[in-house]
């Protein structure tokens, strides 16, 4: 994270307008369009609401900042060495071994809402939990010691950063949007559902969550709190170090043999693979494969029919046709990961890394690259 990047000219200003208790449009525009956003992840995460939104305020000049802008990044927030997803680059505090300055490299998300999300998987990451942990043990609504505190774990080298987080949050009373621990999620007035995961849904009567996509499997167990090696068994193919792609379920129970709901079968959508047949309907995969007489790896083509309870099929579906000539190539779009473009082609990622000589799991939107 960079959250110490702010120049003494942006402090300066900023300390002058709080002051004079002056409000500022460009303030309250930002808090009207983000304030559900940051109430929601509020109840995923614990964070204070008033917290996420006078961070946002401060570090993106309410939205207005180039990162903001060019990258939806609100909160600077680096790429760092787990981050999978696209990124911008630009100059800021980072110099080479000769002492010049270098591009940074920034994470860079499909929505300002992704940036958001991103935000609160960040700070209660197990990762960061030897800096933030203590964080979350405060009352959810004493923002005043979560601005102290997310200045004392380092969020900041700037010593007015917490003087400057409690003048915003006073100013425009954002306290109003912390709920006390014991408010159900289900009371909260959300604009954009379709942007924001619910906390816990169920499929075929078995529970699950959806990924934000700027979550890896380790930040899910954290946040669910159930055991990392049970969250692999459940989900089959999870991935330990990727994020997962936003709305990926992400089952906290074994799934069912058999699909329990009022269809029989599944017809096969273009690139739908067995495995993502297997979560929609909450079926194990190794049951699922059995069912229709296919083998691991096997991939019905589409329009296929998918046996999901009974007896056997008579017969395995057609399978996808393999790739025998030509070589695809795939252009990363803002949403992307390395690990949703694998399997989209299905294949893997350490396949992709190899094929376009990657090194790390950054991709810049634009990029070409080649999948087969």
């Amino acid at each position: 994270m960079l959250p110490n990047r702010h120049s003494f000219t942006l402090v300066f200003l900023f300390t002058i307008s709080l002051s004079y208790g002056q409000t500022n449009a460009a303030h309250l525009s930002y808090i009207n369009q983000y304030k559900d956003i940051a109430i929601q992840e509020m109840a995923r995460t614990g964070i204070p609401a008033s917290i996420t939104l006078a961070q946002g305020i401060l570090e993106s000049n309410a939205g207005q900042s180039e990162l903001a802008v060019q990258a939806n990044n609100h909160f600077g927030i680096k790429c760092g060495a787990d981050w999978s997803g696209a990124a911008y680059f630009k100059k800021d505090d980072d110099y080479d071994p000769s002492g010049y300055l270098q591009e940074s490299c920034f994470r860079s998300y499909p929505t300002a809402e992704g940036s958001f999300l991103d935000h609160s998987s960040f700070i209660v990451s197990p990762e960061k939990a030897y800096r933030y942990g203590f964080l979350l043990k405060l009352d959810p609504t004493d923002y005043k010691g979560w601005s102290y505190g997310l200045q004392q774990a380092g969020y900041a080298t700037n010593n007015l950063y917490a003087t400057l987080l409690i003048s915003l949050i006073d100013r425009y009373e954002l306290f109003q949007y912390d709920l006390p621990a014991s408010a159900p999620a289900d009371t909260l007035s959300i604009t954009s559902p379709a942007t924001i995961p619910p906390l816990i849904s169920t499929t075929n009567n078995v529970p699950f969550t959806l990924a934000s996509g700027y979550e890896t499997a380790k930040d899910i167990a954290y946040r669910t709190k159930i055991p990392l090696g049970d969250l692999l068994i459940y989900n089959e193919d999870l991935p330990t170090s990727f994020l997962l792609p936003a709305g990926q379920k992400v089952f906290l129970a074994a799934k069912r043999n058999a699909f329990r709901g009022p269809v029989d079968t599944h017809v096969v959508q273009p690139s739908e693979s067995m495995y993502d047949i297997a979560q929609r309907y909450g079926i194990q995969l190794d049951k699922l494969l059995a069912r229709n007489r296919m083998e691991p790896g096997d991939q019905p083509a589409p329009n296929e029919t998918i046996k999901l309870r009974g007896w056997k099929a008579k017969e395995p579906p057609a399978l996808q046709p393999e790739v025998s000539q030509g070589v695809n190539f795939h252009t990363v779009a803002k949403g992307d990961t390395l690990w949703s473009i694998a399997q989209r082609y299905h294949t893997t990622v350490e396949a992709v890394k190899r094929l376009n000589n990657l090194n790390s799991n950054v991709i810049k939107i634009g990029m070409e690259l080649q999948v087969r």
